[in-house]
């Protein structure tokens, strides 16, 4: 394709530029805008991946291939007072090589937070979330697709008597679209899950209302209590219609020098058109932090929730960790990794699970200039009801490998 061939020309040129540019500057220069503590970062990142699993053949085969991605972006951060502000933009262009090149677009991501008055007694908290990514958190889909998600929040934090106390009432705007990943049907067969123009109707946009009390009982460690609703509004009348509560109390910080975690039960209830699904929460996740170049995490979740699509309340379990370490001052370890099992119990018992594990290394060659590499595998398996076909989507496994380097001015 012509227009790709461009693309990715013009891209390989604003890499080489980057690091020309970078190479000229002081490591970690950045630009300087306003006061001392704001500083702009551009940064380039070129990345190459092979995926095990990248889309599906009419026979149902996995594909594998070869990922360029192209990510210029850059971030921002001012600290000072009253007012601070921090900033966070890329795009993405992935080039898919040899027979899977259609498949190749453009995502990216942006993130804007500004903070008022934070160490007054009354604040205001603002952000602005959007992303555009070939990965999404509904189970319940045959298929790949593309998720376009932009979520804004606003919130008010009390703060009575030096911030001891910190009560926040906040208002989340959630709003969510598909696109089918490839042009054909989203998976092999005529199932109304493989159809890509059914996509679009589990559009929808959710608003929620949440409370946050935060309690210091010590100078590192809060008790909270905690409260959600939240409503779903589907773009169409095939889409959810579903709404929801959770109710959360318990505790979060530093219990020993060397000890955070957190530690919290609920209740929660999800309704939608064909039924509602409840029952208790818990949140548990400890962090082992013997160094300060080093840290584990473990934890574990039961929550519940609804996939737009098909009215499907479920719950979940999810156990996950998260460990990194400092090696010989220049390369950092980390491994990542998470669990989940999820029910349906409104889709006639149907069920998933997902195992993810992500290790990887960096190295700081210098203050402006990472590279690292790692290898990520995914499985993914599903419990189905005899009347549903037996999707490729919904069972399969995924191997990938990367390389990346990363030059920031």
């Amino acid at each position: 394709m012509k227009g790709d061939r461009r693309a990715s020309h013009a891209l390989a040129v604003l890499f080489a530029l980057g690091l020309a540019a970078s190479a000229r500057a002081e490591p970690g220069d950045g630009i300087r805008l306003g006061g001392s503590t704001s500083r702009l970062h551009p940064y380039f990142e070129l990345e190459g991946r092979y995926d095990s699993n990248i889309a599906y053949t009419a026979q149902g085969q996995a594909t594998a291939g070869y990922i360029l991605h192209f990510r210029p972006g850059l971030t921002f951060d001012s600290t000072s007072d009253p007012v601070a502000v921090s900033l966070t933009a890329d795009l993405d262009w992935a080039q898919y090589l040899g027979q899977n090149s259609d498949l190749s677009r453009l995502y990216g991501g942006a993130g804007l937070g500004v903070g008022l008055n934070r160490r007054g007694t009354v604040g205001l908290e603002l952000s602005d979330n959007f992303s555009r990514s070939s990965s999404t958190q509904v189970f319940t889909l045959g298929g790949a697709v593309i998720t376009n998600s932009n979520v804004l929040n606003v919130g008010v934090p009390w703060r009575p008597g030096g911030g001891a106390l910190i009560t926040t009432l906040s208002g989340v705007w959630d709003l969510e679209t598909y696109e089918p990943f490839a042009t054909g049907p989203l998976c092999p067969g005529t199932s109304p899950q493989c159809n890509p123009a059914t996509v679009a109707e589990q559009n929808y946009s959710e608003g929620s209302a949440k409370l946050d009390v935060r309690w210091k009982f010590l100078p590192r460690t809060a008790a909270l209590v905690q409260g959600e609703y939240w409503k779903r509004f589907p773009n169409s009348d095939q889409g959810s219609h579903a709404t929801g509560g959770r109710a959360w109390a318990g505790a979060a910080g530093l219990f020993t020098a060397h000890v955070a975690g957190t530690v919290k039960g609920g209740y929660g209830k999800v309704s939608d058109t064909g039924g509602s699904v409840s029952g208790w929460l818990a949140n548990l996740e400890g962090e082992w932090l013997p160094l300060e170049t080093s840290s584990l995490k473990l934890g574990y979740l039961h929550d519940l929730d609804s996939d737009p699509s098909e009215d499907s309340g479920y719950t979940t379990h999810r156990a996950y960790l998260d460990a990194r370490t400092l090696l010989s001052a220049r390369y950092t370890g980390l491994l990542s990794g998470s669990y989940e099992h999820r029910n349906y119990p409104l889709l006639s018992d149907f069920s998933a699970d997902l195992f993810t594990i992500d290790g990887s290394v960096e190295v700081e060659v210098n203050r402006w200039l990472r590279a690292g590499g790692g290898l990520t595998y995914t499985k993914r398996t599903s419990a189905l009801p005899p009347s549903q076909v037996n999707l490729p989507g919904y069972n399969y496994n995924k191997t990938e490998i990367y390389l990346r380097v990363r030059a920031t001015y």
